[in-house]
């Protein structure tokens, strides 16, 4: 399969299907069709994409005829629309990190997995040329146009078993989704003191850079690293008994437990 002429379906029309689609229509891929549950979703980012690109909310609509679907729907909704979908002899691809590629497996013979390592929005601009992109699929030639087809969105392309992106998306869970939940209860914390968030921004940026030099076992700075057990208790109080609590005295714990041996 040539890149500049295989027909592309997009099915789903949220973070990433939006910026996955923009990226490959920009990189010259063509996208024939967006699904998406909702109508106005899907017809929204079809005009995003170009004026010819088709768009439906029916699964029975789905053109029949495409070389790759690429399903990028959250794991409960992937399960469903995949028992919808109509077997044919195209590539199905998705683009989880936790699903394994086999759930096509009932339906197609050819199937794989592109799983761009990023968090996304919308409207966000998105730089791919360095995102982490992690492919698999159930035969070379569809592993090989899969690297092919990630490596015209980036200069970052992996291959990994389902079992290694699974620990890839457990690890991005803690590093990405855990991370900014933190900085969700430091801005709660500063705004009842009349604070702002931007006040946080230049440790978060320190935190970063620190982070891409040096382990972060070893970049580890704070109260529980060196097991200052007063500041740690006066911590505590201000949180009282509440869940930010009990996560200051779980997290803590943990760090200890971390702790580089000496």
């Amino acid at each position: 399969m040539k890149l500049q002429e295989e027909k592309i379906v997009l099915i789903g029309a949220g973070n990433m299907a939006t910026q996955l689609a923009l990226a490959l229509s920009s990189a010259g891929c063509r996208i024939l069709q967006v699904y998406s549950r909702s109508v106005s979703s899907a017809k929204l980012l079809a005009q995003r994409i170009g004026d010819t690109i088709l768009y439906t909310n029916n699964v029975c609509d789905i053109v029949p005829h495409a070389d790759v679907y690429i399903f990028s729907l959250s794991d409960n909704a992937l399960p469903d629309i995949v028992a919808q979908m109509q077997a044919n002899e195209a590539l199905w691809v998705h683009t989880a990190g936790s699903m394994p590629m086999e759930i096509f497996a009932t339906k197609c013979k050819r199937y794989g997995v592109l799983y761009p390592m990023q968090t996304v929005n919308k409207e966000r601009v998105i730089e791919w040329s360095d995102v982490p992109i992690f492919i698999e699929a159930s035969n070379e030639d569809d592993t090989q146009y899969l690297e092919a087809l990630s490596q015209r969105l980036s200069k970052n392309v992996k291959r990994s078993s389902s079992q290694q992106r699974q620990s890839l998306h457990l690890a991005a869970v803690f590093a990405c989704n855990f991370a900014n939940h933190m900085y969700a209860i430091a801005e709660k914390l500063l705004y009842e003191q009349g604070l702002d968030f931007d006040v946080m921004k230049y440790l978060i940026r320190e935190t970063e850079h620190k982070a891409e030099s040096i382990s972060p076992i070893d970049g580890q700075t704070g109260p529980a690293v060196r097991n200052d057990v007063n500041v740690m208790n006066k911590h505590l109080a201000i949180l009282g008994d509440t869940p930010e609590g009990e996560l200051y005295r779980l997290i803590s714990k943990n760090i200890m437990q971390y702790k580089p041996k000496q």
